[in-house]
């Protein structure tokens, strides 16, 4: 589980820096002969055994240099479709839950290729010639290795993308090793934008993007303009209604909001005095009374109907 790029308050399952080698069965010590493959760094040599006499069955990790214990886990395997499957691991020590994709399954010839969207209209695109591109500008070039997309920049930075890749309903989810401002490493699903027959995210016409709740902006991305106003509402906003948890958005002259994670609304506004006066993407236009008190944000509408944000951001 790593931290949404989309909404940084949640978490989605996403692709880590470590991919594990599993060789032929050796009788001998009845184990595995392994390796753990951590990007950047040499490959750790290790063994791995499978009990399946108990319960639930355990995989368990060893070092193959002193025969320390460095993981032990509970194995379940999950078919996905016909002659696929994953391993779903639970750590008998902490509980975390991790998953194992064969990449020879799950990573088709050219998975990486075409145009990629997510959600907040982050644009990635990964052309046959080794040039990617983010939001329409070559950011830099790239090789992929198994899972791993390595890209360097004409100053010589480099960085790397690691992806999950769904064949069934054609998604990537990429996980970034950093984020804007300090946000650490993140992840987001990202749709091919060449295949007409993805799913797609509703967006208003020539729509802002869709954020993710954070008042930075991902290097290499645009801003939103700045609108004009008397109230300052600029920020991320939170509140609950009927027990659901509210978040707003509120950047430039555009606003988003989200309901226990998932997008509801988006839009644009401006402020006139102690009005709020706006446009939502369906079309709806609303004008509403607008006041911010120290943290706090109080919008009223037409009825009187009277929401209290907090702000969080």
């Amino acid at each position: 589980e790593i931290i949404s790029r989309i909404n940084p308050a949640e978490k989605i399952n996403a692709a880590s820096n470590l991919i594990i080698e599993v060789g032929q069965f050796n009788s001998e010590n009845n184990a595995y002969p392994s390796n753990l493959d951590v990007y950047g760094e040499n490959l750790a040599p290790c063994f791995m055994t499978f009990d399946a006499s108990g319960a639930v069955p355990i995989i368990r990790t060893y070092n193959a240099n002193n025969h320390q214990l460095i993981a032990e886990d509970y194995a379940v395997v999950i078919p996905e479709g016909v002659d696929k499957y994953a391993w779903l691991l639970g750590s008998t020590e902490t509980g975390d839950v991790r998953y194992m994709f064969p990449l020879k399954d799950w990573f088709p010839g050219k998975w990486w290729e075409g145009e990629w969207e997510a959600a907040d209209g982050s644009e990635i695109e990964l052309d046959d010639d080794g040039d990617i591109e983010i939001q329409g500008k070559k950011f830099g070039t790239y090789i992929i290795s198994d899972n791993r997309i390595a890209v360097k920049t004409p100053d010589g930075q480099r960085d790397v993308i690691y992806c999950i890749y769904n064949p069934t309903n054609k998604t990537l989810v990429m996980t970034f090793t950093s984020g804007p401002n300090g946000m650490g490493e993140n992840a987001a699903v990202f749709v091919n934008d060449d295949d007409d027959d993805k799913p797609r995210t509703p967006k208003m016409p020539k729509a802002p993007v869709f954020k993710a709740p954070t008042t930075t902006t991902p290097q290499g991305f645009p801003k939103f303009p700045g609108a004009a106003a008397q109230v300052n509402i600029e920020g991320v906003w939170q509140t609950y209604a009927n027990g659901s948890q509210v978040v707003m958005q509120c950047q430039g002259n555009n606003y988003y909001v989200w309901i226990n994670g998932q997008p509801v609304e988006m839009g644009t506004f401006q402020i006139q005095g102690d009005k709020l006066i706006g446009t939502k993407s369906t079309g709806e236009s609303f004008n509403n009374n607008v006041q911010v008190s120290g943290n706090n944000l109080i919008l009223t509408d037409s009825n009187n109907a009277r929401i209290i944000y907090q702000k969080v951001q």
